[in-house]
């Protein structure tokens, strides 16, 4: 027996023949050469039931037969088995071309002759089962490979639908469950979740808490099971989606912002580490005029801007942000325009009346939607990253009004001009050395341009600030801390910053005359620079009695509406010509 045979030695083979003999000649020979697995029958009828119970791995077929002849059996085995036709050798005595052909065409693999050669009868088995091997194995293979590629077809499929951290709905699915519950006509509430301080986390205690505290927060959000909640997604990464099928009511609304924002904001108990993440609701409610995006949209518009805070869609909110998306859009070519120009309020000594200097201050005209206020058109420009340009153009143009007014003599060399600069400006790591040339290059002296910053501003990244002010102030540069007591306060910045010039907010001056609590906090900062050897600047003066007070204090400078308001350049310049030592208020 050859290696080869005993491969297939385990083969199942089926001899149909009419003929006995032949039969049981073909089953000697198969035994003898070692394969263990043969029927054979003389019925060729009862073959179909065989390999339907049992499909063997090769039929010995004879052609010629009664009841059925080998042609129609293996056209009757096509039929039923189709590819699945188990493998079959044509036996004959003679065959002419038309029934060899036709034999082949029904997926005959082979011919045996009529009187067998012991020999080729084996190998030309030996041949097909090897051949029918190779094919199954391949079929094999290829159905293994289909079945790996359609499992990992479904595991894409399931990917794509859900975020890779938390595993929740991503905002094909969210969109597409918005859809499914508006054509059953469901009453609907959309939650947009903005989740607030993760980047804080991530840089404090690293990414993969503030991964774990995704995954937590996700949990304790689908954990409430006290709300009709259908779907939880995530819309990004800082971004969820809340779907309640509910009645769209603002009692109910209201009902169930409160649980999202008591359950996000409680503290996380996280690697031993106690972390906190804020979060901001907005809310839109289904309607038939609303299609899926819509909702999510009208939520997100709605969203407050402070945190722990939640805020229904209504159409003011939409109204509102048109406007901004216009004023960006106009804000973008405000400089090209010639749109943007300056005002100066005069800041006066209170000792003599004289005007020491000007605030320069921003102001927007727009062709089409006319004056808009700096309180209004100042977040844009910050939020848009447009306020580094438009705080370099506000700066040249200082500059070259200070180079016109003392070429005309209009001012004398002490006068100076501040200008207002935005915590952006200061984050840009050449910000110091681009003004200290541009100053040096102008000819004017460093202490005719006054920088005014903000408490808030500094704090985004104070030893940045602090370096880039320190560059400044060693060469010259005025430094004034602008709201001074409203917002960081600290004496250990006036120890570490480079500050030249205090300005006390208004807040503490516009009832200073008639509340002493004011009065005494006024005061007290007023000492405290002049302690620092810093100059005062008092904003915000409206009222004479105001006035008389901070000349008993004996601050230094004053700006406010009982003098000047912001203006233009020629009327500021016959301000400064005359001063208002012989005004009301300095006779008084």
């Amino acid at each position: 027996m050859t290696d080869l045979s005993k491969l297939f030695s385990s083969a199942d083979i089926l001899v149909v023949d009419d003929n006995p003999v032949n039969v049981e000649l073909l089953i000697d020979l198969l035994e003898d050469e070692g394969y263990s697995c043969i029927e054979g029958m003389t019925d060729a009828l009862k073959v179909e039931a065989r390999v339907h119970n049992k499909r063997p791995d090769l039929i010995l077929l004879d052609i010629r037969m009664p009841g059925i002849n080998g042609l129609e059996l293996l056209e009757l085995l096509n039929r039923t088995w189709g590819e699945e036709t188990p493998a079959v050798i044509v036996l004959t005595a003679q065959i002419d071309e038309a029934t060899r052909h036709q034999a082949l065409q029904l997926g005959a693999q082979d011919f045996l002759t009529k009187p067998f050669n012991h020999i080729e009868v084996l190998q030309r088995i030996r041949n097909t089962l090897q051949l029918q091997r190779l094919l199954s194995d391949r079929q094999e293979k290829t159905n293994l490979l289909e079945s790996l590629v359609a499992e990992r077809t479904q595991e894409l499929r399931i990917l794509s639908r859900q975020d890779s951290l938390t595993k929740l709905p991503n905002r094909q699915v969210i969109l597409e469950t918005i859809e499914q519950l508006r054509r059953k006509n469901c009453d609907l509430l959309t939650f947009f979740i903005a989740l607030e301080g993760l980047d804080e986390i991530g840089r404090l205690h690293g990414y993969e808490v503030t991964d774990q505290a995704l995954c937590a927060l996700s949990g304790k959000v689908q954990q409430l099971t006290q709300l009709p909640i259908r779907l939880l997604g995530v819309w990004s990464t800082e971004q969820w989606v809340l779907l309640c099928e509910t009645e769209v009511s603002e009692s109910q609304a209201e009902r169930i912002a409160q649980c999202i924002l008591e359950a996000i904001q409680a503290p996380l108990s996280l690697q031993l580490l106690s972390v906190h993440v804020r979060a901001r609701v907005g809310v839109s409610g289904s309607s038939a005029q609303r299609n899926a995006e819509q909702m999510v949209r009208m939520a997100a518009v709605a969203l407050p801007t402070q945190d722990g805070q939640w805020q229904g869609y209504n159409q003011v909110l939409e109204s509102s942000l048109l406007r901004k998306n216009q004023l960006s859009d106009a804000l973008y070519n405000a400089i090209d325009n010639n749109e943007l120009h300056l005002l100066y309020q005069p800041k006066i000594d209170v000792r003599t009346g004289a005007v020491r200097g000007v605030e320069a201050l921003l102001r927007w005209n727009h062709p089409e939607y006319g004056r808009i206020s700096p309180m209004e058109f100042i977040p844009i420009a910050e939020a848009n990253c447009y306020i580094t340009t438009i705080g370099q153009w506000v700066i040249d143009e200082a500059i070259s009004a200070l180079l016109r007014w003392r070429e005309h003599g209009a001012v004398d060399e002490y006068f100076t001009v501040a200008v207002n600069v935005a915590s952006a400006q200061l984050m840009q790591a050449h910000f110091a050395d681009d003004l200290i040339a541009k100053m040096q290059q102008s000819g004017l002296p460093m202490h005719a341009l006054e920088l005014e910053v903000t408490e808030s501003d500094l704090m985004q990244d104070m030893q940045l600030a602090v370096q880039q002010l320190q560059c400044l102030a060693a060469a010259g540069l005025r430094i004034a801390i602008d709201d001074f007591g409203t917002g960081y306060s600290s004496l250990a910045y006036l120890k570490v910053l480079p500050v030249a010039v205090i300005k006390i907010d208004r807040t503490f001056i516009s009832e200073m005359h008639v509340n002493t609590q004011d009065q005494r906090l006024t005061s007290t900062v007023i000492d405290m620079a002049r302690h620092f050897q810093f100059t005062t600047v008092a904003e915000g003066v409206e009222e004479p009695e105001q006035f008389k007070l901070l000349q008993a204090m004996g601050c230094d400078l004053i700006q406010g509406f009982l003098f000047a308001p912001p203006l233009a350049e020629p009327m500021m310049l016959q301000l400064v010509a005359s001063g208002f030592a012989e005004t009301p208020a300095f006779s008084a």
